[in-house]
Order: C-alpha cells, then structure tokens, then sequence
C-alpha cells in the first residue's frame, strides 16, 4: 500500500516563500521534503498536493516569471496577476478546444463528401 504524502509539510515548505520574488519550484519543494521526512516524493506528487491545498482554500500562487515557482500568499497585486494569467490560460484552452472540435467536425465532412 502507498504510503500518504503529508500535505503539511509540503504546505509549510512552500509558506516560508510569500512572494513572486521568492519562490520555490516543485522539485526543489520535493527535494525539502525528502530531506525532512526521508520519504519520496515526485514533482508530480508535489503538483497534486498543491493542487489539493488551493481547492481546501489555501492561497498558494504560481507564476512561471524568473525565478518562477511558488509562494503563499503573495504580495502587492501578485494576487491579481496571478488570476490575470490563469483567465488567460483558461481562455487559450477553451478557444483550443473549440478549434479542436470544429477542425475534426470538419474533417469528418470530407470523409463523407468521398
């Protein structure tokens, strides 16, 4: 049986960098915690817990801006432009999956059109 990740430890690695000036990636997240729990973990394990954190209500932000990463809380309007970008994203995504459908619905006319 897979052992549990301890969504604290993660959770209070990533509080100690509270701004997009100070941020911490999920490899170096999981590196910490190894080193405090001698447990394994992946980044992808990190990404799923940090996942997990912000749905339970915690303020964990990204930004992929140099040095990129996370931190908690965040400063300033960070908080803002944190949102700016995942609206962004989000809209790219769904104008994606829109041409998606449409290119494949209109490829499935030519193969009738035969």
């Amino acid at each position: 049986m897979r052992k549990q990740i301890n969504k604290d430890t993660i959770l209070s690695i990533i509080k100690q960098y509270q701004s997009f000036s100070d941020t911490i990636n999920q490899h170096d997240i999981a590196c910490e915690y190894i080193a405090k729990l001698n447990e394994p973990i992946t980044a992808r394990g990190v990404r799923k817990v940090i996942e997990e954190l912000i749905n339970q209500g915690e303020p964990i932000l990204s930004t992929p801006c140099d040095p990129g990463g996370y931190c908690y809380g965040g400063e300033g309007n960070e908080v803002i432009q944190c949102v700016k970008r995942l609206r962004r994203k989000g809209i790219k995504i769904l104008l994606r999956a829109r041409r998606l459908k449409r290119n494949s619905q209109r490829g499935q006319l030519k193969l009738m059109e035969v």
